[in-house]
């Protein structure tokens, strides 16, 4: 019985391990450059770096897009700090990640003096309305609502204006019925991250725990 419960023990931290493994695995790339666009800008994932340089001018919104990204806060948490957007943020939900953009070498603007750009949204669905860019202007120290000029559901593209370069996002209103569908770990049902299974994996290992226990009771009884 005792080597049992060990091989028991073990196979729970094995499956623990999985479900982390997963987790860091799942976190790819949520927007990329595509069309006119290819070759001027470019969109990565928020590292540390990236956080400092908000942090440098507002630790705030640095903090606000660390545990966002982190799935510990929500858009209500920027709501509730930043009213200024907060009626253009109601009823939506995050379909990205926090993401920086920035322009690579010098790029022309438009006749109005923002930069155009087009990405690649692999999350965007067919149930979603009212797409928005949800921005974090560095330079102006403000967060701003982008209505974009132009969004294509079927290829999963979207193009807007900005007029300065950093941390976005991608927001939009969510069929509630609609599933989770972001191959990429973001839920477009709660605006989550639902790459962050690691309390799952712990209440997966106190479940088999509890398995165990009685399994083993079970035996003795």
């Amino acid at each position: 019985m005792k080597k049992k419960l060990i091989s028991l023990a073990m196979l729970v931290a094995v499956f623990a391990m999985q479900v982390v493994g997963v987790s860091a695995a799942s976190k790819t790339a949520t927007m990329a450059v595509v069309g006119n666009s290819k070759g001027y800008y470019e969109v990565d994932a928020m590292d540390q770096e990236e956080l400092n340089t908000v942090a440098a001018v507002d630790k705030t919104a640095a903090d606000l897009i660390k545990d966002i990204n982190a799935g510990t806060k929500t858009l209500e948490d920027l709501a509730k700090a930043e009213s200024s957007i907060a009626s253009e943020i109601e009823g939506k939900s995050l379909v990205t990640a926090f993401m920086d953009l920035r322009k690579i070498g010098d790029v022309s603007k438009t006749a109005d003096g923002k930069y155009q750009v087009t990405l690649s949204v692999p999350a965007l669905t067919k149930g979603m309305t009212d797409v928005k860019v949800l921005h974090f202007s560095t330079e102006r120290k403000v967060w701003e609502v982008i209505t974009p000029s132009n969004v294509d559901l079927d290829n999963k593209e979207i193009t807007f204006e900005l007029q300065d370069l950093s941390p976005i996002a991608i927001i939009a209103k969510v069929d509630a019925s609609q599933a989770v569908t972001n191959t990429t770990g973001t839920s477009p049902k709660t605006g989550v991250d639902s790459t962050n299974t690691v309390p799952f994996a712990g209440v997966a290992v106190v479940l088999l725990g509890a398995a165990a226990v009685v399994a083993f009771r079970k035996k003795n009884a």
